[in-house]
């Protein structure tokens, strides 16, 4: 590697580092602080006082949750591409340094839940999350943990285009493959499943079944629409001469496969085929045999008609799909519900948000005169 690809792919790693550092605290800031609502001044603070009822999956629940934290908090205090190793001498200050962030995040989240009455700060929550931050600046320090994160950065710089805004494209890859680790959010469509919903909110009598024409064949444009605009969305992340057919029937693979296992580990038995409808199954059929008339044009118009397809597919999702408070929603699933509260609200955010950061990050590209090749 000359110099200056190797300046180049250490200017996209600490990028890719400090914006997955950023989105992950905003995700542990919703995960902790969810719905955000009936704020009051706190009675009290059970902060230093012991829970009288600990479990072990509750405990397990924060460490992992905040294991991430600790990768990228390390990750963050050295360029991947320099070393592969830490020198045995940076170990102290850099496990040190995760550690405090982790424990000062947590007791920032743990303070502020004094003032929800739906929450209960705890010091073992504290005490658990640190611990989680803790394993996740070992792993870091680790070889293993150096050549992944090492491989991770050279397959980015490898196989993705090398335009600055192609991270900003990658991450909202990432938190597209998270949300669909919700099997009860339904696959390129809007809202969330529920047992018996009643299609009544789209105007078609609550008697018609998803084969009705009046359900399927809007949603299924829906669908399609989406998933053409996801298509070109992912050719803007590739090389100007790479095909987009393999990477993205990958990525696709990876999601639906996510889903369905999901699916498989929490709802009930008789509502695992919920997240794959009729109307998907055409869609994204559609969608794929539509996109190749689209990422073949210019860098610029690739965005353009992506934008396009995007808003249209997310207003034609709106009207045709059946929406379903999230209460409803956890109804669908074989766990307790407040277990999986938290994780059903924040996917169920990401994949609300998610279309309009896409359209903020295809927009900045239309109107952006930097180089396709770059």
């Amino acid at each position: 590697m000359n110099q200056a690809a190797s300046d180049c792919a250490s200017h996209t790693s600490r990028r890719l580092i400090q914006w997955g550092l950023l989105t992950y605290v905003l995700m542990l800031t919703y995960a902790s602080l969810a719905p955000f609502e009936g704020w009051q001044r706190p009675q009290g603070y059970t902060l230093f006082d012991w829970p009288k009822y600990v479990t072990g999956f509750d405990l397990a629940i924060n460490m992992v949750a905040y294991l991430p934290l600790g990768v990228i908090v390390a990750a963050a205090l050295r360029n991947p591409l320099d070393d592969v190793e830490f020198s045995p001498r940076q170990w102290p200050i850099v496990l040190l340094l995760s550690v405090l962030t982790g424990l000062a995040i947590s007791l920032a989240m743990e303070s502020v839940q004094a003032f929800l009455p739906s929450r209960v700060s705890s010091p073992l929550d504290v005490l658990a999350n640190t611990i989680g931050t803790s394993a996740g600046a070992i792993a870091m320090l680790l070889p293993a943990g150096r050549r992944l994160i090492h491989a991770m950065v050279e397959f980015r710089r490898s196989y993705f285009s090398q335009a600055p805004r192609t991270d900003w494209g990658l991450l909202l890859l990432a938190l597209w493959l998270f949300a669909q680790l919700n099997p009860a959010i339904p696959f390129f469509e809007a809202g969330m499943l529920a047992e018996q919903v009643p299609v009544v909110t789209t105007g078609v009598p609550a008697a018609a079944t998803p084969y009705d024409p009046l359900v399927l064949w809007p949603q299924a444009v829906g669908v399609a629409l989406n998933v053409a605009a996801f298509a070109m969305f992912v050719a803007m992340l590739l090389p100007p001469a790479q095909s987009v057919a393999l990477p993205l029937a990958l990525i696709l693979a990876s999601g639906l496969t996510a889903k369905l296992a999901m699916a498989a580990l929490l709802l009930k038995a008789p509502q695992l085929g919920s997240s794959l409808s009729p109307a998907t199954v055409i869609g994204v059929i559609a969608g794929l045999i539509l996109q190749p008339l689209f990422t073949r044009p210019r860098y610029r118009w690739r965005a353009f008609w992506a934008a396009l397809f995007m808003f249209a597919g997310g207003v034609m999702a709106k009207l045709a799909s059946g929406y379903a408070a999230l209460d409803q929603a956890l109804r669908l699933f074989n766990w307790p519900h407040g277990q999986l509260a938290n994780f059903a609200g924040l996917t169920r955010w990401v994949n609300e948000i998610w279309p309009f950061a896409a359209l903020i990050f295809l927009a900045v590209a239309f109107v952006s005169n930097q180089p396709e090749s770059q």
